[in-house]
């Protein structure tokens, strides 16, 4: 008896099953969309002060605001004049009233919200301190500095 062998044609664009392969692709999407917000939510990145004291932030609402050092070309108007570059969650802000009026937009949205300064350690106290000023000038009930714990 002879057994026939049936010819098979390679697979068409019909018979490739893609839904492992749109799987995968839909993980990654979601994972860098995750990395990417993550990146890019507390604005520029800073060198902090180091301390072995301190406690761990435990409030859910929360504000960062990150203090720079101004480059040589920064105009000496606004936070130039006092040598820096402030973001507020990761929006650069010309001036004090800009700060205070952000501070106060956030405090619409969750009164119990805090502030955190993120500043860098080659600054200043003298740099610092307008910072800290217009947070509280805003509203906030708590301003605290960030720091980076010893190991």
């Amino acid at each position: 008896m002879r057994l026939r062998r049936s010819i098979t044609s390679p697979p068409t664009a019909e018979a490739v099953n893609a839904t492992p392969l749109i799987d995968v692709v839909m993980c990654l999407i979601v994972f860098f969309l995750i990395v990417g917000k993550l990146s890019s939510e507390n604005g520029p990145l800073v060198r902090l002060p180091k301390t072995g004291v301190g406690q761990d932030e435990q409030s859910a609402a929360l504000m960062i605001v990150t203090v720079t050092k101004a480059m040589a070309e920064t105009p000496k108007v606004g936070w130039g004049t006092y040598g820096v570059v402030v973001h507020a969650d990761g929006l650069p802000l010309d001036n004090a009233k800009s700060l205070e009026s952000a501070v106060r937009g956030k405090l619409a949205v969750n009164a119990a919200a805090s502030v955190q300064v993120r500043a860098d350690k080659e600054l200043l106290w003298a740099n610092v301190e307008p910072v800290l000023r217009a947070a509280g000038n805003g509203g906030a009930k708590s301003v605290r500095l960030a720091t980076e714990r010893l190991p």
